[in-house]
């Protein structure tokens, strides 16, 4: 009659004990393991030598430390998903929305008139605003939009080039100089799209939006939102 090792109780054989090795081993105890290990701790105690009343307040401390962390911990991932939450609903808002950004090309389709804003912090003798084929980098069109004060100053591009014939369709860019004393200088000219999908970047911690030639811009980068 033959009998396997692994048949009598309280035998292991080479195999189960090499298994054992590799398991993983618990590092940290939980409220409910500590509590075990107390509970233990007392009941088979010395009767001669207790535990001091010094090791037993400290050990009560211990635990207070680790309901406390755990405590912390679970609010504090709460705290964390409801912001990740509220953004996410935030970001879900913004969908379908007109915004300005700088930059960023438009798509015309040929005809159509596409609008943007130049942003201007101070009084200018004359701002110029240049259409550019954002393929080529070629200008396609100028306007000459005058004096103007600091502030919004909105615009409107029918799809036509100096000849006032239709660009082909394709992807543009508005460009703008401002001009004071017969000097010249750069000021912001953002062109109008429409958010089409809503993302968030847990390793930056914001929000990015798609727009409808495809790419990716951060709301920080964005100054205006329309409906």
């Amino acid at each position: 009659m033959t009998m396997s090792i692994s048949a009598i109780e309280g035998i292991k054989t080479m195999s189960q004990l090499r298994a054992e090795q590799r398991a993983p081993v618990e590092q940290d105890l939980d409220r409910n393991a500590f509590l075990r290990l107390f509970t233990t701790q007392l009941q088979n105690q010395n009767p001669l030598d207790p535990m001091k009343n010094e090791a037993f307040v400290a050990q009560l401390a211990q635990f207070s430390t680790l309901e406390a962390t755990s405590a912390m911990s679970a609010s504090f991932g709460d705290f964390v998903s409801g912001q990740q939450e509220e953004r996410m609903l935030r970001g879900a808002n913004l969908l379908g929305k007109q915004i300005y950004a700088p930059d960023v090309p438009v798509y015309q389709p040929g005809g159509v008139t596409l609008d943007g804003v130049v942003q201007l912090d101070q009084t200018i003798d004359n701002l110029k605003l240049y259409v550019v084929d954002a393929e080529t980098e070629e200008v396609v069109n100028q306007m000459d939009l005058g004096p103007q004060s600091p502030g919004d100053v909105a615009f409107g591009w029918n799809g036509g080039n100096f000849d006032g014939e239709a660009v082909p369709a394709g992807q543009y860019l508005f460009k703008a100089i401002g001009l004071i004393g017969g000097e010249s200088f750069d000021v912001p000219a953002m062109a109008q799209s429409k958010i089409k999908g809503v993302s968030w970047d847990q390793s930056l911690g914001e929000i990015f939006v798609e727009i409808e030639d495809g790419r990716s811009i951060a709301l920080s980068e964005i100054s205006h939102i329309s409906e």
